[in-house]
């Protein structure tokens, strides 16, 4: 590289996995996205980074595809990435980067192994408190930032994270259409079929391989060719079938039912759930191997009372999608119908905003949508208390386990976030650690 940057001493890093200062707009990150996880670093203009798996490395990538020191980059006007010597290679735009480097635009994905590397300015998706979690306000931006546009692009799988209602399959669609794949965007609910039937419909079947049963079928994953497989309520999925699910992920090949021979499948998965799966995973009911293989990268959508600003544009164009298809022109909503709108709870979401302006377009006989036209629903009644036993047979945590927790977390301080140093001392391996993480609810520490 040009010797006329500034020289930058052995470990000098300019990220801030903590940093107390908020982001202000502008400032620019490097994202790191990558089988389980998700970072972000500061940039300073003049500082670089250096990614790799040695200890040393500004960026700590701790993962056998990537080379102890595989990339830097330079931090000016522009960025600028070099290969450091990697043994598997730095790309941008799917071609390796030529001596030298190249400079990226902010966006554009730069291939670091197995991770994806992006450039972007403070925008509309911010990170939440978990450091592997995005939270997306808007389902279906106008002009998706650019972070977003990356995941979309990226051949990783995303586990999205949501209140029912709460506008998860509106994202499903939109990292599809954003994803460039030329194959169709293809649903599965997995709560609404019968295990039985979730198999077939999922992998497909060969003929005789059960009674009815006439004809071989491919299931959804073959289907999918090309496209993404979006499976809504992940968490309903019977425990023999995310064992099968779970191998088409890794092995990227599927075997129907009754069938004999492997076929190969080219999809993108895309996950979704309203459940805790970390709680699932402590009673048993969900796989933690599973867990891994879909949160790669997860996206939460924000209940809507968490999104009170985007109530009235939502009203307005729903009322306006509603008028349409009803042949009518849109009607005006008045001030007293959105102050009753911006006051409610909304407890079930974008979906019950859907109904109240549905039903309340079914009564207005004119153009105006006023407050008597707004017919909310009920509040559910309060539950009561439950008993100390089956508030104890749906609290995961185990009889120690806050004592566990704490002793989980001053490792972790102790080794400065270094899960397989704390593993160490913790006497237990790094695996086990990842679970305990997952019952504790634990977010996993930053790195680098």
């Amino acid at each position: 590289m040009a010797s006329s940057r500034p020289p930058v001493s052995p470990g000098t890093t300019t990220t801030d996995p903590v940093d107390a200062e908020s982001p202000r707009a502008g400032d620019r990150f490097a994202v790191v996205v990558g089988p389980g996880e998700l970072r972000r670093h500061r940039l300073a203009a003049g500082r670089d980074l250096v990614f790799g798996r040695a200890a040393g490395c500004d960026v700590v990538i701790a993962d056998p595809r990537v080379s102890r020191r595989h990339a830097r980059l330079w931090v000016g006007d522009l960025c600028t990435i070099e290969d450091l010597g990697s043994r598997h290679g730095t790309l941008v735009g799917g071609q390796p980067v030529p001596p030298g480097g190249v400079v990226i635009e902010p966006g554009a994905p730069v291939s670091i192994g197995p991770y994806v590397l992006v450039i972007v300015t403070e925008d509309r998706v911010a990170m939440s408190p978990a450091p592997s979690s995005l939270v997306v306000d808007d389902p279906a931006p106008a002009s998706p930032p650019a972070l977003l546009v990356t995941v979309a692009r990226s051949p990783l799988t995303v586990l999205i994270r949501g209140e029912s209602g709460s506008g998860k399959e509106v994202l499903a669609d939109t990292l599809h259409a954003l994803s460039g794949r030329a194959g169709p965007l293809l649903r599965l609910n997995c709560a609404t079929f019968s295990a039985e039937l979730l198999e077939s419909e999922l992998f497909g079947h060969e003929r005789g391989a059960f009674t009815g049963a006439v004809a071989a079928k491919p299931g959804l994953l073959e289907v999918a060719a090309g496209g993404t497989v979006f499976l809504d309520e992940i968490g309903e999925l019977p425990a023999p079938l995310q064992a099968r699910l779970l191998r088409a992920i890794e092995g990227r090949s599927v075997l129907r039912v009754g069938g004999t021979r492997p076929l190969p499948i080219d999809v993108r998965f895309l996950a979704a759930t309203h459940r805790d799966l970390g709680a699932e995973i402590a009673r048993g009911t969900f796989r933690l191997d599973l867990y891994y293989r879909l949160a790669v990268v997860t996206l939460t959508v924000p209940p809507l009372r968490a999104r009170p600003e985007r109530i009235v544009d939502l009203a307005h164009h729903l009322a306006a999608a509603a008028a349409d298809a009803a042949g009518r022109p849109p009607p005006r909503l008045t001030a007293a119908a959105i102050d009753r709108l911006q006051a409610h709870g909304w407890p079930g979401n974008v979906r019950e905003l859907r109904n109240v302006i549905e039903r309340g377009l079914l009564l207005a006989d004119g153009d105006e949508l006023t407050v008597d036209h707004i017919v909310l629903d009920a509040p559910a009644p309060a539950a009561s208390a439950p008993a100390p036993a089956a508030a104890a047979a749906r609290d995961p945590t185990p009889p120690d386990g806050g004592s566990e927790r704490s002793r989980i977390l001053d490792a972790l301080g102790a080794c400065a976030g270094n899960q397989t140093r704390a593993a160490r001392l913790l006497g237990m391996s790094r695996a086990t650690l990842a679970h305990k993480l997952v019952v504790h609810r634990i977010p996993r520490p930053r790195r680098g």
